[in-house]
């Protein structure tokens, strides 16, 4: 493996770059990214349309002349997939990972990691941070046959509370993907000699998630531009069904298939602009650009007085 010489520049750039970098990486290994991601998304998609299926009219809901509950649906589904893009993406996470210093992308060392970190994985991102609790909230208001009308009043209030932290916890400690998976931190110290010398993850996500301030406005950023892809792509599914079917009316394809499609979608481009803001801030607070060259400087360095040696 050539330090200095990984599929993506070790260098420091700006958000602007870092989006066309994105838009870079999608075109150069998206195919190879998208298997991953579709074994990762297609359980949580089919639990999602489960959970909200009688908020759909094919689930047999009345539309309110007010729209709320179609409304309370499309935030739904919104929020779940939003909560539960950082698990459903791990295997692309690793993947980025291997692939940025050419090591190979067999399924094996996807799982492999996966198994390794499967505790810290599980606790960190589906307990931590909502998964669990949010959906056995919303499983709970959607089928526990409580009055409907206070479902949506004081349970969705609690709801929104709960996203409200998760999208708090979201934006100033955005790489815990990056650091269980990646970095591969323990939850505690383990017990052998040099693992003890190894950083535990609260304490690398304290330093790597310093700069709250900074990350927040990130966060912020990259909400807007989602924001505005996510209208583009509806926009576009609506056009698409009407041109086809003459059905101009968002029914319940657009419910249950293409909006939550979309969201997906921007749950797999925001999950490579996370790696690669993560690398940026790697690059530019621990100096990666400097120590890469001269690591990479030291082998050649190393393999050209071997080869000398050896003649």
């Amino acid at each position: 493996m050539e330090l200095d010489k990984t599929a993506i520049a070790i260098t420091q750039r700006n958000l602007d770059e870092l989006l066309d970098l994105g838009l870079s990486v999608l075109r150069r290994y998206g195919l190879q990214l998208i298997k991953p991601a579709l074994v990762g998304v297609l359980p949580f998609a089919i639990l999602n349309t489960l959970l909200l299926w009688s908020r759909s009219t094919l689930g047999g809901a009345i539309p309110d002349p007010q729209g709320w509950t179609h409304i309370l649906l499309l935030w739904l589904m919104g929020i779940l997939v939003y909560v539960e893009a950082p698990l459903a993406m791990a295997g692309v996470t690793i993947v980025l990972g291997n692939t940025m210093f050419g090591i190979t992308n067999a399924p094996g060392t996807v799982i492999e990691t996966l198994k390794k970190q499967s505790k810290a994985v599980l606790w960190v991102m589906g307990f931590v941070r909502g998964i669990v609790p949010l959906i056995t909230l919303i499983a709970f208001l959607e089928f526990s046959g409580i009055n409907q009308a206070y479902v949506d009043s004081a349970g969705m209030f609690w709801v929104f509370l709960i996203s409200l932290l998760i999208i708090a916890i979201r934006s100033f400690r955005p790489y815990a993907p990056e650091i269980l998976l990646l970095e591969r931190c323990k939850l505690k110290p383990e017990k052998s000699a040099q693992a003890k010398t190894s950083l535990i993850y609260p304490t690398r996500s304290a330093r790597l998630h310093s700069a709250s301030g900074e990350l927040f406005g990130i966060a912020f950023f990259m909400g807007i531009v989602a924001s505005v892809f996510l209208l583009i792509l509806n926009l576009s599914a609506t056009f698409m069904v009407g041109s086809l079917t003459g059905q101009w009316s968002w029914g319940w394809w657009m419910d249950l298939i293409l909006y939550p499609m979309a969201l997906w979608i921007l749950a797999f481009w925001a999950t490579i602009m996370r790696f690669l803001v993560y690398m940026n801030m790697r690059i530019r607070g621990e100096g990666w650009e400097l120590e890469l060259k001269l690591k990479a400087e030291a082998r050649r360095y190393r393999e050209a007085k071997e080869r000398s040696y050896a003649k």
